[in-house]
């Protein structure tokens, strides 16, 4: 088998689907431990192999280089030359202007599991409690449904969504395992969380509840 080595000093990010994969699932994996480690840097880390050993919890060498170029092959993490630095605003501040970003009607909201609002924007009062309500309902039956969902229907998304007749969300939440925390993401209109905004208020969430 051949052997993996580093090609250069790079400055290592994760990709927005590799911080979605991240957070989307409390499950272990020696990748999702890769890039977690990386978004608990408040600047993107410059990678060497003793770093990759010490992220993952390995004294293999190869293993960890291996995890890695598991990762890049995936387009879970990419490398940059320069680093790059989490946003420095407040938390509530930094939330609330990412958070149109990631919508079509520029409405959503972050909840805890209880369905308390840590961060709105373009909602009311009463719809930003008609939300959270929701939100506590579907977490419940993610708790109960998730597993099976997967183990029997091999639905591997965590994601819960109440569609028009064309099959486009109205409404879409997305759970957040951050640490010890879990949260749920809930958007109005079509989700956008493939760009850099979904990677940032992933790196915010886990440097201020991480």
């Amino acid at each position: 088998m051949s052997e993996f080595e580093l090609a250069g000093d790079l400055f290592l990010l994760p990709t927005p689907a590799g911080a979605y994969h991240a957070v989307s699932t409390p499950e272990d994996s020696l990748i999702r431990r890769l890039v977690l480690a990386l978004l608990r840097h408040r600047e993107s880390p410059q990678v060497s192999t003793s770093g990759l050993c010490e992220w993952l919890g390995t004294t293999d060498e190869q293993e960890a280089l291996e995890v890695l170029f598991r990762a890049q092959t995936l387009a879970w993490i990419e490398g940059f030359e320069e680093p790059h630095n989490v946003p420095g605003l407040g938390v509530g501040d930094e939330l609330h202007k990412l958070l149109p970003q990631l919508s079509s009607v520029e409405t959503g909201l972050i909840v805890d599991w209880n369905g308390l609002s840590l961060a709105s924007c373009g909602v009311d009062d009463e719809m930003a409690n008609a939300l959270s309500a929701l939100s506590a309902d579907l977490i419940g039956v993610q708790e109960r449904h998730s597993e099976r969902l997967q183990k029997h229907l091999g639905l591997s998304s965590h994601g819960w969504a109440a569609v028009d007749a064309y099959g486009s969300s109205r409404i879409g939440a997305w759970p957040l395992y951050i640490g010890d925390k879990r949260m749920l993401l809930v958007l109005m209109g079509e989700p956008l969380l493939n760009q850099s905004a979904f990677l940032t208020l992933v790196w915010v969430l886990i440097n201020n509840y991480g």
